[in-house]
């Protein structure tokens, strides 16, 4: 016998052959392919689109030089988080910043509201700014692309504001400047104030937001000046010098921290609490993406298993498709084809399917991709970091690959195990009813009762968060966001107190003569965009005179009308009216908490003293009402203490550095957002105006995660399903199609349809308690991991648990009617006739 020589010639020639007999079964076969490759490529787009996502968000450098140099700082005292996370204060900051070996450099800054610019006495246009401190550059390690960076003698004198320099983005420069030089040195009017172009950043320059326009210099205020006491809290960068470590580093901020001077009372306010300061230095892309990363890694385990149930659907369809090609197979054995070759002709099948599936689920990824600034929300971290780049489209090949080589293993499998004479003499295959006897049936079984348990899984967890999202939908925030519009500006430093309050008296008498305008109010805080200020101070509560104790409230100056506007709820006593003026005595209200914790169960009369509120002698205020607890942020977080002050008794400038505006409707409060405006402008033109919208939106915009995350694992799971659903039905009609004959002999022998329907939905029925058995189980250890994500809902949740079960049966049933059906109406002379 003559052998082809061993040149890889003959080899090369046969893949070529596997290949082109492959893709003419698979023309042959339309409809399997188009299911195979459609089920393939919801499973590798689907999870290469979150990978993408995963590895951009977490995974992917910090686009700046040695990014695994650089950490954020943050303070805590006692053990006490600031109030506003992931911030550290100015004592801290000056001290460490004055003395270290361990950092290069540390740079702090502020994120400001929009701002307006205007070039060569043009229209002014609103942009988003940053106030930051000149080394933060040098922590970047960024340099302009023109002009220079910022020194210390660019410092404001009074507030981040009131600057005379300013950088520019390079888009800014672009669109204002049309990309000239001579950009360096212009003067351009900010916010109504010159200010000199100092710099120009590159292109791909974008801190701390990709919409960042421009920067203006800032230094955070020292703790004690002249006298006064000041305490600031703000991010801030440090950029570790090389060998060191964030616990080093760590060690040695926190020594400098406690050589920083004694904030009194302001760290009462601000930590609630004034013990020993306490610095941790954290990777910088750890703490950006802390609040993300959980869902992350649980949504990225989620879409694995969806592309290990469209692996598994179609690995259950091929080896279907082999067991109904068993006489070709045993034919080409039987003429001297080797196990081997057999084995690589379903394995090149295999990959075929993959790669359609690969490219269509790069097409899918795609097409996913130009959807995310619409789906992602808009605070969601590192996002211009996602892309779809080489590790993104290696990943998709590997998967694709994987999945390939998956699918085609186990039909392989089976055709070496191929008995010749039983296969070329059979024709009447394996009895319905008996569809464990042979261990390809035992494979489908186990692959179909895996996908459902799988299917399971994903569906709880959507359930879960399905439900949190729904409890955090409707949960009392102590406050009536209904019919509500809001918008917020900032005033610059050297408005007077006078100024601003006869400013917003001006706006709000504008709007509530409106038609359909209820109330109209305002404030120097919004749930859920602005906190307003936080007050520490020393007090002896009535229930307990004879201690003094700390307390540290979040404090809110507001107009007459705000509780009316907002939709808060009155507890006791009266709201603040315009009865409230500077030459009247001073009064407060409280929330729940704090009259609970401080004022006993009488607190409507209680004079509290030495609120700082620039009243001098008569820094005394007495409690005249009490309002239920108003959730300012997370739901899953304990009611903050608040006081709420009338803004025409305050003396204090700082009070109002911002200010919202806050407009109840009879209706859609939408139509009012043009009136808003114009009042806004007619008095200041110059003031940004930033944040119009209702407080539905506000509320919505808060939920977006959630919504996301609900959203998502819904998706993954509804095609989790339906791929389970499609491998069920197919995997059943095949395995109907095959034992014809065997159910037309035993119709023929008496059977009778309902007989031949309870044989299908035994199989079914087996498939289906297994794998929801297991899948439940399963999905009782994992959901644990969902804890930290979910509100409202235990993680055990059994209504979830019991809906997921029996939905997943109902589609088991359902996947089996059709099939049951033909089942039930095989002709027994057609079927014993061809057979």
């Amino acid at each position: 016998m003559n052998r082809p020589p061993a040149t890889g010639v003959v080899p090369l020639a046969g893949l070529v052959q596997d290949v082109r007999y492959g893709v003419r079964l698979l023309r042959r076969q339309p409809g399997f392919a188009a299911i195979a490759i459609v089920t393939m490529a919801l499973g590798i787009g689907a999870t290469t689109a979150l990978f993408s996502i995963t590895y951009g968000v977490l995974m992917k450098p910090l686009p700046w030089p040695e990014p695994d140099r650089l950490v954020r700082v943050t303070e805590t005292r006692q053990a006490r988080e600031p109030r506003v996370r992931g911030t550290m204060s100015n004592g801290p900051y000056h001290a460490w910043d004055r003395d270290h070996s361990t950092i290069d450099a540390i740079g702090g800054w502020l994120n400001q509201a929009p701002s307006n610019i205007a070039i060569d006495g043009g229209e002014p246009s609103q942009i988003l700014t940053t106030a930051v401190t000149p080394s933060l550059f040098t922590v970047l390690k960024a340099r302009p692309l023109l002009g220079r960076a910022f020194v210390d003698d660019d410092k404001p004198q009074a507030a981040a504001r009131a600057t005379k320099v300013i950088i520019l983005s390079y888009g800014l420069w672009q669109e204002r400047f049309g990309g000239k030089e001579d950009a360096i040195g212009r003067v351009v009017q900010f916010d109504a104030k010159p200010v000199t172009v100092v710099g120009v950043m590159p292109k791909e320059f974008a801190f701390p937001l990709g919409e960042t326009r421009a920067w203006i210099p800032w230094l955070p205020p020292p703790v004690l000046a002249n006298g006064v006491q000041s305490l600031t809290i703000f991010p801030a960068l440090a950029r570790l010098r090389p060998g060191v470590t964030p616990a080093q580093a760590s060690a040695e901020g926190t020594a400098r921290a406690r050589s920083a001077p004694d904030p009194g009372m302001t760290a009462v306010a601000l930590f609630g609490g004034n013990g020993p300061a306490e610095i941790r230095t954290i990777p910088a892309i750890d703490l950006m993406t802390a609040e993300v990363r959980p869902a992350l890694l649980v949504l990225l385990a989620a879409v694995m298993l969806l592309l290990v149930t469209a692996a598994a659907n179609v690995a259950s369809l091929q080896l279907a498709r082999a067991a109904a090609r068993r006489r070709e197979i045993a034919i080409r054995a039987a003429i001297g084809a080797g196990s081997a070759r057999l084995a690589r002709q379903l394995v090149v099948e295999s990959a075929i399917v993959g790669a359609g599936g690969g490219l269509a689920g790069v097409a899918l990824t795609i097409a996913l991709h130009r959807a995310l600034p619409s789906v992602l929300p808009a605070d969601f971290p590192r996002i211009d970091a996602v892309a779809i780049d080489w590790r993104v489209l290696l990943f998709a090949i590997v998967a694709s690959i994987a999945t390939s080589i998956a699918c085609g293993l186990l039909p392989a499998w089976h055709a070496r195990r191929v008995d010749l004479v039983p296969s070329l003499a059979e024709d009447g295959g394996a009895p319905v009813g008996g569809g464990l006897r042979t261990g390809t049936a035992r494979a489908r079984t186990l692959i179909m009762a895996g996908q459902l348990a799988v299917s399971c899984v994903l569906l709880v967890g959507a359930a879960l968060l399905t439900r949190s999202f729904v409890a955090l939908l409707h949960a009392d925030r102590g406050y009536d966001p209904t019919s509500v519009l809001t918008a917020r500006t900032f005033f610059p430093s050297d408005y007077s107190l006078d100024r601003r309050i006869r400013f917003l008296e001006h706006v709000v008498e504008r709007l509530r003569p409106l038609p359909g305008v209820r109330e109209a109010a305002y404030s120097n805080a919004l749930p859920l965009l602005t906190p307003g200020g936080f007050r520490g101070f020393k007090m002896r509560p009535p229930t307990n005179p004879s201690v003094e104790v700390d307390v540290n409230v979040t404090q809110r100056v507001v107009s007459p009308g705000y509780v009316g506007a907002l939709g808060l709820r009155l507890a006791a006593g009266r709201a603040l009216g315009d009865g409230d003026t500077w030459t009247s005595p001073q009064v407060i209200m409280v929330n729940r908490s704090f009259a609970a914790k401080y004022l006993g169960a009488n607190p409507i009369g209680v004079s509290i003293p030495n609120l700082g509120m620039c009243r001098g002698d008569r820094d005394r205020w007495e409690v005249v009402g009490v309002v239920d607890d108003m959730r300012q942020g997370a739901l899953s977080d304990p009611p903050q203490l608040e006081m709420f002050l009338p803004a025409r008794q305050v003396g204090c400038t700082n009070a109002f550095t911002w200010a919202v505006i806050v407009v109840r409707t009879n209706g859609d409060p939408l139509p009012y957002a043009s009136a808003l405006r114009s009042a806004i402008r007619e008095q200041e033109p110059w003031l940004p105006i930033d944040s119009v919208m209702t407080m539905e939106d506000r509320v919505m915009t808060a939920l977006a995660k959630p919504r996301l995350y609900a959203v998502v694992l819904a998706g993954f799971a509804c095609f989790a399903v339906a791929i389970a659903a499609v491998g069920l039905f197919g995997v059943l009609s095949y395995s109907v199609a095959q034992r014809s004959r065997e159910i037309g002999v035993r119709t023929a022998l008496g059977a009778q349809p309902s007989d031949i329907v309870r044989l299908v939905l035994r199989q079914v029925a087996l498939v289906a308690a297994f794998g929801i058995a297991s899948g439940m189980a399963a999905a009782f250890a994992l959901s644990r991991s969902l804890a930290s994500v979910l509100y409202g809902v235990n993680p055990h949740d059994v209504a979830s648990f019991t809906v997921v079960a029996i939905a997943i049966a109902i589609v088991a049933v359902l996947a089996c009617v059709v099939p049951a059906r033909r089942a039930a109406r095989v002709d027994p002379l057609t079927a014993l006739r061809t057979g």
